[in-house]
């Protein structure tokens, strides 16, 4: 292989090379940001779960509030933001 074609194929896989090094620099930043900003995903399963059993809970207790209709709900919801 002489010196010509060498240097035409370091010219044709550099651009490759660098766009592959710059998807995983990018990439793992992301992922570091997610790990920073999320919960895990079993945590965030969790927590659900638990605000379902205790909404489960009030409602058997008899405590939850409902509503007739949508309006209602939108009253009681704009008597929330008055209050604050």
């Amino acid at each position: 292989m002489t010196t010509l074609d060498e240097e035409a194929l370091v010219e044709r896989l550099a651009p490759k090379i660098e766009e592959r090094i710059r998807y995983k620099l990018v990439r793992s930043i992301i992922d570091a940001l997610a790990e920073e900003f999320y919960p895990p995903e079993e945590q965030l399963r969790e927590d659900f779960v638990n605000r379902v059993e205790a909404a489960e809970q009030r409602v058997k207790a008899g405590t939850a509030r409902s509503f007739k209709d949508s309006n209602e709900l939108m009253v009681f919801l704009e008597r929330l933001k008055t209050e604050e």
